[in-house]
């Protein structure tokens, strides 16, 4: 499995597009034919429209197979069941496999 470190695109994750190009700066370096797994260790916060943005086009990029290692990154914590609701792609998978193996909520 490839894991990717997210501290290498800073500690302070912001902004749709600028988790765009992090996904376009890593795909060309990453082998579609093992499974990924994202490691937050080192960031500080993550905005939910970066995420957002970085693990759609992961998650359709590697076919769903990506998975979110547990933090206890008080951002990531809240943002996982927010960006989960209502999906039907293929990050719907990967966030409710996290919130299920972080013991996260999903209550509004």
């Amino acid at each position: 499995m490839q894991t990717i470190q997210l501290k290498k695109f800073g500690t302070v994750l912001v902004s749709r597009p600028a988790g765009l190009e992090a996904f376009r700066a890593l795909r060309p370096t990453l082998d579609v034919n093992q499974p990924v797994a994202i490691d937050f260790d080192g960031v500080l916060t993550v905005t939910p429209s970066w995420f957002d943005e970085f693990l759609t086009n992961l998650a359709e990029y590697f076919e769903g197979r990506v998975e979110l290692l547990p933090t206890e990154n008080a951002s990531v914590r809240v943002m996982l069941p927010v960006l989960a609701k209502e999906r039907t792609d293929a990050a719907a998978g990967v966030l409710q496999q996290a919130i299920d193996a972080m013991h996260l909520s999903t209550d509004s």
